[in-house]
């Protein structure tokens, strides 16, 4: 039993050994053709970086390469090959024994094959022309030639000759114990490593769900736990930083303002669509420079301001056509460190500083309108109190307060209503009302204005019938300043023609006159509160400059608009159109 044993251990190992020989053996073989591939894909790499110089001179460039290659201590045979099989230039020539091989066609070649038709090729066998074992590489360039280069099996083949000596001379039965053991040692270590490393490849990927199985309590199952808690972690952080950075992302496109941050190179590093509309850059993207317009310019100048200050920087600047303001707030991203770059706030402040200006102007007109006939009727006060008067100067100082206090009353009513119409987004008390009923209302109220300043005053109804969603008295207030002004600034003999009549769903009323006309370059303006194209004239018929800008508002309250064309010396006709009730509001023009 005891010799049966030994011999089946014996054999047992035996077997090993000779199994392990013969696997041995190819792997061995392959690592020296996978190092000589490599060193032979470098050198063909590096020599194909100067293509021209091939081409040029093929021969000497293959003796200089091999020169180089041998001082670095790599004896390789390099030729250059023809689209049509032919040496052009081979580092060997001067030791082949019979050129004549040289000279043949090389497109048969396997490795030549390959690379004509996979871009790369490689082969092992016996030269034809140096009578020795090489590992052929060989690289295909588009339309020029073939590359080659071999390495001598000659150490490979000492290599493989020492190791069978050493195995075959070695203790049989420790060799095979060992190659054993190390076998299933292996296994055992390996197989959990290549798992965690395929989870942490994915992880690498994006994969942040991929885990490892734990098997045991052993260092490589901790090893496993561990793994699998810091990808929780890191899922965990990862996903929160997503959530964090859409949050952002959100933030800053939700904004007004403009945000820009650059690097220290000065390239984009975050900018939401509000700065690329501000600043005119709509094809600007993360890592671009700040470069092609004015307004990007300007703006790097207050980055780098803030950048070379490490403080912030405030300023305005101007651009586009029609001109825009814009405020500028520029910071450091990091105090201590000039190289991290810097943030900009951009603000679009044009409208801010439009209306600052409008209201600074309305204070001043409305400042001066009401102090003018407070002055007057302060001056006249003063007068009555100064001595006796006869009756009839008495009575002329009271016509004139009565009229100043009508104007101080008739501004204030205007201010009043023009407010009012502003501060409404809708007229809930508007009804239906009938057009031609209300300027024939208008009509008859205004026909004493009319006779007094000898202007005949007509009415056209071509479309009957038309109603409008409104209310009566802010029709009267409409259309009475626009006859009002028809009248008061036409001529002796003259006429006021008002027309009413359908165009699909919108109501259209016409106020045209024969007066003295508006100059063309008052017209745009015209509707702007206390604008006067006369100012003598409006104060001398009692205008407080507010009806034509009463008159706007109320058309674009009803969702409407109004017009003027006028030939200076012949008239102005004013044009009011809103939707008829019951149909679509028609788009304000």
């Amino acid at each position: 039993m005891r010799k049966k044993l030994i011999l089946i251990n014996a054999g047992v190992v035996i077997v090993g050994l000779i199994a392990a020989f013969l696997l041995a053996m190819p792997q061995v073989q392959n690592l020296y053709k996978e190092e000589f591939a490599r060193r032979l894909d470098t050198a063909l790499a590096f020599m194909l970086s100067d293509t021209d110089r091939i081409a040029e001179d093929p021969q000497g460039f293959v003796e200089k390469e091999r020169e180089i290659l041998q001082q670095a201590g790599q004896d390789m045979r390099i030729t250059i090959i023809s689209t049509d099989g032919q040496v052009l230039g081979d580092s060997d020539l001067e030791h082949l024994e019979e050129p004549d091989p040289v000279t043949k066609n090389h497109l048969t070649r396997p490795e030549i094959y390959e690379a004509k038709h996979y871009g790369k090729g490689y082969d092992t066998r016996d030269s034809a022309s140096l009578h020795e074992s090489y590992y052929y590489a060989a690289v295909y360039v588009e339309g020029q030639f073939y590359l080659r280069a071999a390495l001598p099996l000659t150490e490979m083949n000492r290599a493989m000759t020492s190791m069978q000596l050493c195995l075959l001379g070695g203790i049989l039965l420790g060799c095979a114990v060992a190659v054993v053991l190390a076998f299933f040692s292996a296994r055992s270590i390996t197989r959990p490593l290549v798992k965690l490393t395929e989870a942490t490849r994915h992880i690498s990927e994006g994969d942040f769900d991929s885990r490892v199985e734990v098997n045991g309590d052993n260092e490589i199952g901790n090893l496993a736990k561990a793994f699998n808690r810091m990808a929780d972690t890191t899922s965990g952080a990862f996903h929160e930083l997503h959530r964090k950075h859409r949050q952002l992302e959100g933030v800053l496109q939700g904004m007004d303002d403009g945000v820009l941050a650059v690097n220290g190179h000065g390239n984009v590093l975050v900018i939401n669509d509000r700065a690329r509309e501000l600043l005119e850059a709509q094809n600007l993207r993360e890592e671009d420079p700040l470069n092609g317009n004015l307004a990007l310019a300007r703006l790097r100048e207050f980055l780098e301001q803030a950048r070379a200050q490490q403080a912030s920087v405030r300023g305005e600047m101007r651009t586009g056509s029609p001109e825009h303001i814009m405020t500028v707030y520029a910071a450091p991203l990091n105090k201590n460190r000039s190289s991290e770059g810097a943030l900009a706030v951009v603000a679009d402040v044009t409208e801010m500083r439009r209306l600052q200006q409008l209201r600074s102007e309305f204070v001043a007109n409305v400042t001066h309108e009401l102090k003018t006939p407070l002055t007057s009727i302060r001056g006249f006060i003063e007068l009555l109190k100064s001595g006796d008067r006869d009756e009839e100067t008495r009575q002329y100082f009271y016509e004139v307060l009565d009229i100043e206090a009508e104007r101080l009353h008739n501004l204030i009513d205007d201010m009043l209503v023009l407010s009012q119409i502003e501060n409404a987004k809708e007229d809930t008390s508007a009804v239906s009302c009938d057009l031609e009923k209300e300027l024939k209302n208008t009509v008859s109220r205004m026909l004493p204005l009319a006779k007094k300043q000898d202007v005949s005053l007509d009415l056209e109804v071509k479309d009957p019938g038309l109603c409008v969603l409104s209310s009566s008295s802010r029709l009267q207030q409409l259309f009475g300043n626009l006859v009002d002004n028809a009248i008061k600034y036409n001529k002796p003999g003259g006429s006021v023609t008002i027309t009413l009549q359908r165009q699909r769903q919108t109501a259209v009323m016409r106020i045209k006159d024969t007066g003295i006309g508006i100059p063309a370059e008052h017209l745009d303006r015209l509707f702007e509160r206390f604008y006067r194209v006369d100012t003598s004239r409006s104060r001398e018929i009692g205008g407080t400059g507010l009806g034509l800008s009463i008159v706007k508002h109320l058309a674009g309250l009803y969702n409407g608009d109004v017009s003027v064309e006028s030939t200076p010396g012949e008239g102005s006709t004013f044009t009011v159109r809103l939707p008829l009730a019951g149909e679509e509001p028609k788009e304000s023009r």
